[in-house]
């Protein structure tokens, strides 16, 4: 098992450190504030994520603009994702309605790890992930679960708004 610790860079923004359990960086992970699209960065190698359009899949693509692997929403009501890698698909699952831990399956629905936060008042992470999953991917399932994270914290912002 790999064990990761996301870590917030600054303050207030959705950029993260990725250690190892010595507490050396291993990787970044950078969600934008405005739009849904950020990076992430795997052995010094920076990759763009961002959606292929207005409600396509978020797509990972290198330097040279190649698509390395993609996520789709199968659906809004649901807190998942189905992750392609070349020949390999993965899901990556809310755990329960009511925390903010995610799963990731194989095809076969065996579980790969886990991405979770570290106290229920904080952003920082650890994610628990299979040595199997490429080191893109365990990055990319640390990028699409702070999304959801990010994506909950903004509607709780705006719902007192609405009333």
């Amino acid at each position: 098992m790999v064990m990761l610790a996301a870590v917030p860079m600054r303050w207030l923004s959705w950029d993260f450190s990725l250690q190892d359990p010595t507490g050396a960086k291993v990787g970044e992970v950078r969600l934008s504030s405005w739009r849904e699209r950020g990076s992430v960065v795997v052995a010094g190698i920076s990759y763009k994520v961002q959606r292929d359009g207005l409600l396509g899949p978020f797509v990972v693509r290198a330097a040279d603009g190649s698509r390395v692997a993609s996520a789709v929403k199968p659906s809004t009501l649901r807190r998942q994702f189905t992750i392609t890698h070349g020949e390999k698909h993965y899901v990556l699952k809310a755990m329960s309605s009511l925390r903010r831990e995610c799963g990731l399956f194989d095809e076969a629905n065996r579980q790969l790890g886990r991405v979770r936060p570290e106290s229920w008042f904080t952003r920082r992470a650890r994610a628990e992930l299979g040595e199997e999953v490429p080191p893109l991917i365990q990055a990319f399932v640390v990028w699409l679960t702070l999304l959801l994270w990010k994506r909950d914290g903004d509607a709780v912002a705006v719902a007192p708004a609405s009333s």
